[in-house]
């Protein structure tokens, strides 16, 4: 069977996540894990809150991991995909199952990246929030003009035929909630987040990310994987250049599950991982596929 698989960005995390592959996986979970970042994520499987694990430096190495050991067990099940997908930091998990990264290297940047974004949003008084639209190309336009007027607003995520992600100060996007008109938009919601990210605010993170994937060994995968920052496929070549110009890029994700759609059209598109993120992003890009939620062990086989 034909099949995409597709790996959650952080905001998917929830305590306990996870805790039913510690047993399964203590090696990758608790002896590679703790020995690659120094710090303990079965502690954080059994004690974290919703408050500590919003942090993005342990909210993005947990979810990868749980995303990518979910992973392994789904290719046990269904035979290797046509192609695999992340979103934002699922672009790293969909890299390691792919095989151009080690598990534990990968680790060690998405550590690095994960406190590099985190400084660089602490103190700026920025956020993120989903706008829904009924019109794609009008929401654009308004966000064009408001640029005009030099208030920023960034697009940092592009997620499907009807969503964006936006990036602002907190002011400026909490005008926008009440005002959606401004934008042409439906609704403007406000993220969890704890900064501007996938926008200029986060740029400082660069070259601290891109001295991480200097010293790290990239092999060719074995599986496509289609990038985030310009929905082409990964390669070896210039694989750590587009990794390091996601930090402050949009993240073209609808554009990434179109060229996919026109390229293998497989018969099904699998979110794996954390919630169900990914899954909802294509029903509402094209709605006639079949799609499937791989978040649990119980799932995988029913």
């Amino acid at each position: 069977m034909s099949w995409v698989g597709m790996f959650p960005g952080q905001g998917s995390q929830e305590p306990g996540m996870g805790k039913e592959l510690l047993e399964k996986y203590p090696e990758l979970l608790i002896d590679v894990f703790d020995d690659a970042l120094g710090w303990s994520l079965e502690s954080v499987i059994s004690e974290g809150d919703s408050e500590s694990i919003k942090r993005t430096n342990i909210a993005q190495p947990y979810i990868f991991a749980i995303s990518y050991c979910y992973g392994l067990e789904v290719l046990k099940e269904y035979g290797d995909p046509s192609a695999l997908i992340g979103h934002s930091l699922g672009e790293y998990t969909a890299l390691t199952i792919s095989g151009f990264f080690d598990y534990a290297d990968a680790l060690k940047i998405i550590s690095v990246r994960g406190e590099a974004m985190q400084s660089s949003v602490e103190n700026s008084d920025t956020g993120m929030a989903a706008v829904l639209t009924t019109d794609l190309d009008s929401t654009l336009k308004e966000i064009e003009s408001l640029n005009s007027q030099d208030i920023e607003v960034w697009i940092s995520n592009y997620n499907d035929a009807s969503q964006i992600v936006i990036s602002s100060s907190n002011e400026n996007l909490e005008y926008l909630k009440s005002n959606s008109k401004a934008l042409g938009a439906r609704r403007v919601i406000p993220l969890e987040v704890a900064g501007a990210f996938h926008s200029k605010i986060v740029s400082p993170a660069k070259p601290e990310l891109a001295t991480a994937l200097e010293g790290i060994e990239i092999k060719e995968g074995s599986i496509p994987v289609y990038m985030n920052v310009d929905a082409n496929l990964a390669n070896i070549e210039s694989l750590k250049e587009r990794l390091v110009n996601q930090i402050d890029n949009s993240v073209l994700f609808y554009d990434q599950i179109l060229k996919i759609e026109s390229e293998i059209n497989p018969k099904e598109w699998v979110h794996i991982g954390p919630g169900n993120v990914t899954a909802g992003m294509v029903k509402k890009s094209i709605s006639s596929k079949e799609i499937r939620v791989i978040n649990s062990l119980e799932s995988i086989t029913q």
